[in-house]
């Protein structure tokens, strides 16, 4: 738990500052800081001041520093330990160690003398996420996001230092990291109001039911949209105290739903020397729409093993055991889970929750097994040879099934003339990778489907500067669907938000990698095959029980994702890549 003293929105202007377009303060919070800080109280600035110096020791020290000019971030912030937000968004630390981390921050230390030893210069780029002080260290912790063109702030209640002035090391302070999942979840709901002309009236409704007394209390938009829409009702026909994740009860259709979801690591070398290596991580969501404050009761199918190491191993070796299994708070019986795979729960909340989540060990075959062999003919082509085939134990039914083969290294491609068993062959906008989209069913015989493929890049380096303008590529695919010709540069609706969502992507392309030159290289797979699991994980539909009874429809789906599943060319110098983390999430 943490309390909030305020919250701002800014948002960038033409000129390179902010102007302020939301501001709340929470006058309770404030006169409990004033009591504790006693003479130590340094109210927090008007808006036009605070404005200023955001402006002043931030975005314009983010644009760099001439020589002798200084920032107002001490070395004390600088060494504080670094946390992280459960979207990845990283926090300004600045210990040495992070520091050098950090590609969007770069700082350098003054020698000049002992003073000089406490201030940092030279930011290139402004980090996504900050804990920093403002006004010569009067206002701290200062903690801000940016989400495309606008800055949410807020200043979180460490008493700490309120009373002495001592700052706490961050990672001793989990109402900071509380604090940023604040801010990260009303940018969720706020961003596609700021976008357009924006009714403050609602966005103050809003904040007044998400942090009423600067204690942030349920900050899911869909709970607060529903209870701005419906409102609490005028008679209370349950006397039993709510939780704090359900502050209404739901009225109308009854529905309970079940998503069992599981991720695979997965890297496949295609060398008998070198065992192909892969790690399989569950969990299972739950959405309860359901009347009143019931208690929820299912089993799980298979058993579930009391005891485990991990989920990380070689292909194949065992049969598939859940292990390293976290259950939600909400879960209230958990003793006998181990003995009869039982678990229930009472007053679920009323959104999409993770019930549960587990590791997978020993699993029996990867969903898609397959090799890659790309070899050079010339100083500026390469042939490529693509061969998938689907696990016959996996469901023949894909939300999607993409393969991206990035060229790490090499100049842009002006040709490609590609022969696939099925699906559609597309040049990324980068002119440095290409795209399979297999579909959503593997139509070759056996389930395997192959891409042949010849491969022409520019003659003209990449570290060129400056660089000609690039050449349009020419695209040949000949399939059984027929036959295409295309020289133009890919169009801009050509895009796959599974791939440009990932983070690992974006480095695919653009990132220089001096590992992955010559044959050395490899493919990324994404995929989501629906109706099946790697673990065999299911629920009996006819155990699955509400109290009190009531009529109630429900849904159980499962499905299998990729994360980093990678295969390497199996012609290439050098086979050994990175090892999935054999401990599970």
């Amino acid at each position: 738990m943490c309390t909030l003293r305020a919250l701002w929105v800014l948002k960038e202007n033409s000129n390179g500052g902010t102007e302020i377009i939301l501001s709340k303060r929470i006058n309770t919070v404030e006169n409990r800081v004033r009591a504790l800080s006693g003479s130590n109280y340094n109210p927090i600035p008007i808006d036009s001041e605070l404005i200023a110096l955001f402006n002043t020791e931030l975005i314009k020290d983010s644009q760099g520093y001439s020589t002798g000019q200084t920032s107002p971030i001490s070395l004390q912030q600088q060494q504080q330990t670094p946390l992280q937000t459960q979207t990845s968004s990283s926090l300004l630390s600045a210990s040495m160690a992070s520091k050098q981390q950090n590609q969007q921050t770069t700082t350098t230390i003054t020698n000049l003398n002992s003073s000089a030893l406490s201030l940092v210069k030279v930011y290139t780029n402004t980090p996504n996420t900050h804990v920093i002080s403002l006004n010569q260290e009067r206002l701290w912790p200062f903690i801000y996001i940016k989400k495309k063109n606008l800055y949410f702030i807020t200043i979180p209640v460490i008493e700490e230092f309120l009373v002495s002035n001592r700052k706490p090391s961050l990672i001793d302070l989990p109402s900071i990291t509380a604090a940023l999942n604040f801010l990260e979840e009303t940018s969720i709901y706020m961003i596609g109001f700021l976008n357009k002309p924006p009714p403050y009236p609602e966005l103050q409704v809003f904040l007044t039911n998400i942090i009423p007394f600067g204690q942030p209390i349920d900050t899911n938009f869909n709970n607060v949209k529903a209870m701005i829409r419906q409102g609490f009702p005028s008679v209370e026909t349950f006397q039993q105290k709510r939780p704090a994740w359900k502050p209404f009860l739901h009225k109308g259709k009854q529905q309970l739903d079940f998503i069992i979801s599981e991720t695979i690591q997965c890297i496949l070398y295609d060398n008998p020397s070198i065992p192909d290596v892969s790690k399989v991580s569950g969990s299972l969501i739950c959405k309860a729409d359901l009347e009143g404050m019931p208690e929820v009761s299912f089993y799980l199918q298979p058993t579930i093993a009391a005891t485990g190491s991990g989920v990380g191993g070689i292909i194949g070796q065992n049969e598939p055991v859940i292990t390293n299994l976290a259950i939600d708070s909400t879960v209230q019986t958990t003793s006998d889970i181990n003995i009869n795979n039982k678990i229930s729960f009472f007053n679920p909340p009323l959104d999409h929750f993770k019930l549960l989540s587990y590791g997978v060990q020993g699993i029996k075959a990867v969903p898609l097994r397959g090799f890659y062999q790309m070899k050079e003919t010339s100083a500026n082509s390469i042939k490529v040879l693509i061969q998938l085939k689907l696990n016959s134990e996996m469901n023949n039914s894909f939300d999607y099934c993409l393969l991206k083969i990035p060229f790490k290294n090499r100049s842009n491609i002006i040709q490609v003339n590609a022969s696939p068993t099925t699906g559609s062959i597309f040049i990324d906008h980068s002119l440095k990778a290409i795209i399979w989209n297999i579909g959503q069913k593997f139509t070759g015989r056996n389930l395997e489907v192959a891409l042949p493929m010849e491969i022409v890049f520019s003659s003209v380096p990449t570290n060129l500067i400056p660089q000609p303008p690039p050449q349009p590529p020419t695209l040949i695919v000949s399939s059984s669907s027929g036959n295409q010709n295309v020289t133009a540069f890919p169009k801009q609706d050509q895009s796959f938000p599974i791939i440009d969502s990932s983070p690992s992507d974006q480095e695919d392309c653009y990132s220089p990698d001096p590992f992955c030159t010559g044959s050395n290289s490899f493919v990324r797979i994404y995929f989501k095959i629906q109706n099946c699991t790697l673990s065999g994980l299911n629920i009996d539909p006819k155990k699955v029980v509400i109290y009190p009874t009531n009529k109630f429809k429900l849904n159980i789906e499962r499905e299998v994702l990729s994360s980093e599943y990678i295969i390497w060319n199996s012609l290439g110098s050098s086979k050994y890549s990175y090892q999935p983390s054999s401990s599970s999430k």
